[in-house]
C-alpha cells in the first residue's frame, strides 16, 4: 500500500511537471524594439509564438511609422530629398499659388483635422505653423516672440483658407505666408497605422508607445488588462492615475512635456490659435478612444479649451473619454472612466469628477 501511494505521488509530480511546462511553452514570447523618430523615442512591444514573425510584423509597422513622417515633416531644408518627399513641406511652399496632387494619408489627416476644427470651434488649427514657427518650436532656440509680431503671424492661421479637393486628391493653403504643421496629429496617426500594419501581420498582443502617445492591443502577456500611468504634473516621476485599457489608445498633453523658461515663467509649446499664447487652462490632459490619431487630435484641441468645454464636447463624442487636471489644481474626468481609473497622489488636486 506504501509503495502504491508512493507510485501515485510520483506519477502525480510527473504529471504536475508535464502540465507546467506545456503552460510555460505556451507562453507568448516578448519582441520589444525602439527607434527614435518624429522627434521621440518610438517603442513597439508585440507577443507570440514566433519571434521571427514578430520582428517582421515590428518592422513593417516601422516603415509606415517612417513613411508617415517623411510626409508630413515641416522642417526639411529647401532642396533636400526629405524636402521633396514631405507633402507638407510642398503645400506650404505653394501656399497662395496652387494646390498640391498630396498621397492619400495626408489627405484623410487633413480632412480629419478640418472636421475636428469645427467641432472644438477653433481650438484644433492645422494652419498654426506660422505662430509655431514664430515661437521657435522644433527648433533649438525657442524664445518669447514681440506681442505685434504675434498679431501678425495670427492673420495667417485660418483654417477656412485651407481647401481640400477629394476627387483630385489636392490640399491647398489659400493666402501666401500661410503654413500647415500636422504636429498635433501625425504622430497619433502614424501610431495608429503602424498598430494596423501589426493586426495584418496576424499580432494579437501589443504596445505602442510613441513618446506618450499610447495604442494597446488585445490584452497584456498575462491576458489581462494593459495598465498606463498618468504622470503627476507636479511631482517628477510622480503618478496620479492609472488607466486599465484593452484595444484602446491613450494620449496625453501636458505643459511638462516640451516647454522653455523665461522670465521666470514656463511656455509649453501647445499654443491657442485665437491667441497665439501657450494655451494656459489645463496642465494634464489625457484622452482615452479606440483611435490614436483621433486622441492626439482631442489631447491637443482640449487642452486650450476651458475644462467645462471640454467635458461638453467629450460627452457628445461616442467612445472618447478624457481625464482633466485643470490650471486651479482641479482632477476632471467622464463617466465612462469609472471603474478604470485608478486615483494616486491626488492629494496634490481636488478631485472633482463629472458624474
Amino acid at each position: 500500500m506504501k509503495n502504491r501511494a508512493l507510485i501515485w505521488v510520483f506519477l502525480s509530480v510527473l504529471l504536475l511537471g508535464a502540465f507546467g511546462m506545456a503552460l510555460y511553452l505556451r507562453r507568448p514570447v516578448e519582441y520589444r524594439s525602439d527607434q527614435f523618430l518624429m522627434d521621440t523615442l518610438v517603442s513597439i512591444k508585440v507577443y507570440g509564438r514566433d519571434t521571427e514573425k514578430l520582428r517582421k510584423a515590428v518592422s513593417e509597422a516601422y516603415a509606415e511609422m517612417h513613411r508617415i513622417a517623411d510626409l508630413t515633416d515641416r522642417f526639411p531644408a529647401k532642396g533636400t530629398t526629405a524636402y521633396t518627399e514631405s507633402d507638407v513641406c510642398r503645400i506650404n511652399e505653394m501656399a497662395g499659388v496652387r494646390p498640391v496632387l498630396v498621397d492619400k494619408e495626408v489627405f484623410a489627416m487633413l480632412e480629419v483635422a478640418r472636421n475636428y476644427y469645427d467641432l472644438t470651434e477653433g481650438a484644433f488649427d492645422v494652419t498654426i505653423g506660422p505662430v509655431m514657427r514664430l515661437w521657435g518650436f522644433g527648433g533649438n532656440n525657442p524664445h518669447v516672440p514681440l506681442a505685434g509680431e504675434i498679431k501678425d503671424s495670427l492673420a495667417f492661421v485660418d483654417n477656412t483658407q485651407l481647401v481640400l479637393n477629394r476627387k483630385a486628391r489636392t490640399a491647398f493653403l489659400g493666402k501666401v505666408g500661410m503654413n500647415l504643421d500636422l504636429g498635433a496629429i501625425a504622430k497619433g496617426y502614424a501610431t495608429e497605422i503602424a498598430l494596423q500594419a501589426l493586426k495584418r501581420n496576424g499580432i494579437k498582443k501589443a504596445l505602442i508607445d510613441a513618446g506618450g502617445n499610447i495604442r494597446v492591443l488585445g490584452t497584456n502577456s498575462g491576458n489581462d488588462f494593459w495598465r498606463v500611468g498618468i504622470k503627476n504634473p507636479l511631482r517628477t516621476g510622480g503618478i496620479l492615475a492609472v488607466l486599465s485599457l484593452k484595444d484602446s489608445a491613450v494620449v496625453t498633453s501636458g505643459d511638462y512635456y516640451r516647454y522653455f523658461e523665461s522670465g521666470g515663467r514656463r511656455y509649453n509649446h501647445i499654443l491657442n490659435p485665437g491667441t497665439g499664447y501657450p494655451a494656459t487652462e489645463n496642465v494634464s490632459v489625457t484622452v482615452v478612444t479606440k483611435d490614436a490619431g483621433l486622441a492626439d487630435i482631442l489631447s491637443t484641441a482640449f487642452f486650450v479649451l476651458k475644462p467645462e468645454k471640454v467635458l461638453e464636447i467629450a460627452k457628445k463624442q461616442e467612445g472618447v473619454d478624457v481625464f482633466l487636471v485643470t490650471a486651479d489644481k482641479r482632477i476632471l474626468y467622464t463617466p465612462g472612466l469609472q471603474g478604470r481609473i485608478e486615483l494616486r497622489g491626488e492629494g496634490d488636486f481636488r478631485n472633482d469628477p463629472s458624474r
